[in-house]
C-alpha cells in the first residue's frame, strides 16, 4: 500500500510539473506577442513584404496555369476552410449586413468559410454556388448547401427563388462579362447584392505601375483577373448600371488614411448595391 501510495504521487508530481510548465511556455508565448519588440518585429515584417510587392513577383507564380482544381489541391495543404485576415474582415461586414433568417447566397462560395461564418454568427439560411467539383464536395463536407455552378453561364440556370443578399466575394474581377452577371442577379436579390473587389487604384499598385510593373492583383498567374477598378471607376460602373451604393466598406488598405481618402489608401472595398428602377 505504501510503494502504490508513492507511485501515485510521484506521477502527480510529474503531471503538475508538466502543467506548470506549458502554463509558464504559454504565458511567455503569450507575453512575447504583446511585447513591443514583437509589434515592431511584425511591422516591420510587413513593411518588407509591402516593398517586395513593389518590385517582385510572387514565388508561387505559375503563368498560365488556370486550372481552378489545382488552386483547390494547393490549398488544402494550407488548410481548407480557415479565415485568413483579409477574409475575416469581409466576413464580419457581411454578417453585419444580413440578418437571422435571411436567405443569402454566396456565388463563387470556394471553400465555404465566409458562409459558415454568416451562418453560425447570425443563423441565416446560406446557399452556395462554385464551379470547383472539390470546393463543392469539400462544402457539402462541412454540411453546406453548396452546388455546382459555372457562373460564366447563365445564371438564372441555377437559381428558383429569389435571395434576400447574393454575395459576390472577390469574383467579379475574375469574370470576362461581370455586367451581364449583375443585370442577371438583379430580380433575384430582394435586399441587396454585396460587392467585394481589390482597388486597383491603391497607392502600392501606383508606385508599382510608375516602377514599370503592372499592379499586382495575383497569386498564381496574372490571368486570374480580368477586370480592374479604382474606386472612382467603380462608382461610375455602377451608376451606368443603373445600381446605387447604398453602403461602402473600405475594409482593408493603410490604417486610418483607408478612410479618409479611399481611393488612394485602401486596398479592397466592400459595396452593397441597390437597384436604382
Amino acid at each position: 500500500m505504501g510503494s502504490l501510495w508513492r507511485k501515485l504521487v510521484l506521477q502527480s508530481m510529474v503531471y503538475s510539473h508538466d502543467y506548470i510548465i506549458t502554463g509558464y511556455a504559454g504565458l511567455v508565448a503569450i507575453s512575447i506577442k504583446e511585447s513591443y519588440g514583437f509589434r515592431l518585429y511584425l511591422w516591420l515584417a510587413n513593411r518588407y513584404r509591402g516593398l517586395l510587392r513593389l518590385v517582385a513577383y510572387p514565388q508561387s507564380a505559375r503563368v498560365g496555369d488556370n486550372d481552378y482544381d489545382i488552386y483547390w489541391d494547393n490549398k488544402a495543404k494550407s488548410g481548407l476552410g480557415h479565415l485568413s485576415s483579409w477574409r475575416r474582415k469581409r466576413a464580419e461586414i457581411f454578417t453585419s449586413l444580413v440578418e437571422a433568417g435571411d436567405r443569402v447566397l454566396d456565388l463563387g462560395v470556394g471553400d465555404g468559410a465566409l458562409l459558415r461564418y454568416m451562418i453560425d454568427h447570425k443563423k441565416i439560411d446560406g446557399f452556395g454556388l462554385d464551379v470547383s467539383p472539390k470546393a463543392v464536395t469539400f462544402c457539402r463536407e462541412q454540411g453546406l448547401n453548396v452546388d455546382l455552378a459555372d457562373i460564366n453561364k447563365p445564371i438564372t440556370d441555377y437559381l428558383e427563388a429569389p435571395f434576400d443578399y447574393i454575395i459576390l466575394s472577390e469574383i467579379i474581377e475574375h469574370l470576362p462579362d461581370p455586367e451581364n452577371l449583375l443585370n442577371s442577379l438583379r430580380p433575384y436579390a430582394r435586399k441587396a447584392i454585396v460587392v467585394s473587389i481589390p482597388n486597383t487604384g491603391f497607392h502600392q499598385h501606383r508606385l508599382r505601375l510608375l516602377l514599370g510593373k503592372f499592379p499586382l492583383q495575383w497569386v498564381v498567374t496574372p490571368g486570374e483577373h480580368l477586370r480592374f477598378w479604382t474606386w472612382k471607376d467603380f462608382h461610375w460602373w455602377t451608376w451606368q448600371l443603373n445600381f446605387k451604393i447604398v453602403k461602402e466598406f473600405p475594409y482593408e488598405g493603410t490604417p486610418w488614411f483607408k478612410t479618409l481618402w479611399p481611393g488612394l489608401f485602401a486596398a479592397a472595398f466592400i459595396y452593397v448595391l441597390k437597384s436604382k428602377t
